[in-house]
């Protein structure tokens, strides 16, 4: 029987044993932390509850194609898509409702900027076509597997749905191609999904043009039990699989005898044998720590790395009846902000906000007229609390600014987490949230390879590596890992 190793019980390692096990193969998921999750765990407050990480459910297919991979032992997961997926407030009083009907979006962009939604909804169409012919090329399968180029194969997912070479913007940056909508704000909206992989819309390929179908297209969805439901099927469909779940062990090397894996070594010096395994923990500290002796991929790991954020968690008494689960209010200088993050290392004096309000969804994670406000603003990697409590005062005023909310009259507790608390918490290199970022031509579709080709036997999944960073791509890096498993180290 084939023996897996799976390190690290984010989205894309519980995706990878699940399927692991799902096939006949028993599996180990060793967790250095108290409970699984990875960026996706909880926390509660007195009658507050908190999801930590990702408040952005999309393409829940693949949720569902995982759990489905389980056959009768997949736990229930019950979700509702919503009817808009984002409120967006501008400095200079503009309110924008992001519509899932075309028909009530194409209204909101008439009423709110004043223009024909006709160049906004042919950008949109644009995506979905530039999403449909290159997710099976770019996302759904490795990049760095001979068979992923044979010549029939790549012409066919390119030609599956493009209408012109034009939906494909190759050399473009985003923000350049973003000017075909017509209206500055518009624009800046389609900017910040350079943001989804932690980004810069400013130096980012136009490629991520695709990143909007998913939101606008697909549309957005609210788990029944909040984003931590996510985490709770999947661990549950895990241990109904007969996967041995051990939190609190911390692996300290990936043990590598004559080019082969043959096991992982646990701090205090356990040692577990195994025939496969596969780290979905961040790629820089996989190679730094657990495979120290072995060499090392410097262009991956010396990479730019993404964004990282610092997060209010703030139960506050009040119904808020303008915000909804996803809001954003936008800096006034949105370019200004990320030659803050990026070139001096900083959090701009002006940054956008985004506020996620679980409780607008799950009533249960809130008393009654009150929210547990997740706000976060971009931050660069590395960032400490230096500057935190000027930090705050500037998002409360900013809050109160453009929403008329108090945060201090009605802030009932807080909770605060900074990049380096993030890298404490999941070993993520300097608290990114999404790996390397995405900022030069085909980055975002150049990342860390699932399968050494130089050891035998080993395996990578989650953010850091391909295909990126956020619930869906993780789930896809579990199934792509798990599909390398069956080629190149199949069930004996």
């Amino acid at each position: 029987m084939s023996v897996v190793a799976v390190i690290g019980a984010g989205i894309g390692g519980l995706s990878t044993a699940i399927r692991a096990a799902a096939e006949g193969r028993k599996v180990t998921l060793l967790e250095s932390s108290p409970e699984v999750g990875g960026k996706l765990r909880q926390l509660k407050i007195g009658a507050y509850r908190f999801d930590l990480g990702p408040s952005l459910f999309t393409w829940p297919e693949l949720l569902e194609d995982t759990l489905k991979a389980a056959g009768e032992h997949a736990a229930p997961f019950h979700y509702t898509k919503l009817d808009r997926s984002c409120h967006y407030f501008w400095p200079d009083g503009t309110h924008f409702k992001a519509w899932s009907d075309r028909d009530k979006l194409s209204a909101e962009i008439q009423s709110a900027f004043g223009i024909d939604p006709g160049p906004v909804l042919n950008h949109l169409d644009s995506s979905q076509r530039g999403f449909t012919a290159t997710k099976g090329l770019f996302l759904e399968q490795s990049l760095h597997e001979a068979s992923s180029w044979k010549p029939n194969s790549t012409l066919g997912h390119l030609g599956k749905a493009v209408k012109s070479w034009r939906d494909l913007p190759l050399t473009r940056k985003l923000n350049s191609w973003n000017r075909r909508v017509g209206h500055p704000q518009i624009q800046q909206l389609f900017n910040r999904y350079a943001t989804y992989n932690g980004s810069d819309p400013y130096r980012a390929p136009a490629m991520l043009h695709v990143i909007p179908h998913l939101e606008f297209g697909m549309g957005t969805f609210a788990p029944q039990s909040g984003m931590h439901g996510i985490v709770e099927a999947l661990h549950q469909t895990a241990l109904n699989l007969g996967v041995n779940i051990r939190t609190d062990s911390r692996v300290e090397k990936i043990n590598v005898e004559r080019g082969s894996v043959n096991g992982v070594t646990l701090l205090g010096g356990e040692f577990i044998e195994a025939d496969v395994v596969v780290s979905g923990a961040d790629v820089t500290p996989t190679y730094r720590n657990m495979l120290s002796d072995q060499k090392q991929p410097e262009r991956i790991l010396s990479a730019e790395p993404s964004t990282s954020g610092v997060i209010f968690y703030w139960g506050m008494r009040h119904p808020a009846p303008d915000l909804h689960l996803h809001n954003i209010l936008w800096a006034e200088d949105y370019q200004e902000e990320f030659a803050a993050l990026f070139e001096r290392q900083e959090i701009s004096e002006d940054p956008t906000v985004y506020i996620n309000i679980g409780s607008q969804t799950s009533p249960n994670d809130a008393p009654e007229g009150a929210g547990n406000w997740f706000v976060m603003v971009n931050a660069p990697a590395g960032w400490d609390r230096k500057g935190l409590d000027d930090l705050r005062e500037k998002v409360e005023q900013k809050i109160e600014r453009m929403t008329g909310i108090n945060v201090r009259k009605h802030r009932e507790c807080e909770h605060v987490l900074t990049p380096n608390d993030i890298e404490l918490r999941t070993g993520s290199h300097r608290g990114a949230l999404y790996g390397p970022a995405s900022n030069a031509p085909l980055s975002a579709f150049l990342r860390h390879r699932n399968r050494d080709r130089r050891i035998k036997g080993l395996y990578f999944a989650g953010g850091s590596v391909h295909p990126g960073g956020g619930i869906p791509l993780c789930l896809l890096s579990g199934r792509i890992t798990h599909q390398l498993m069956e080629k190149h180290d199949p069930l004996l």
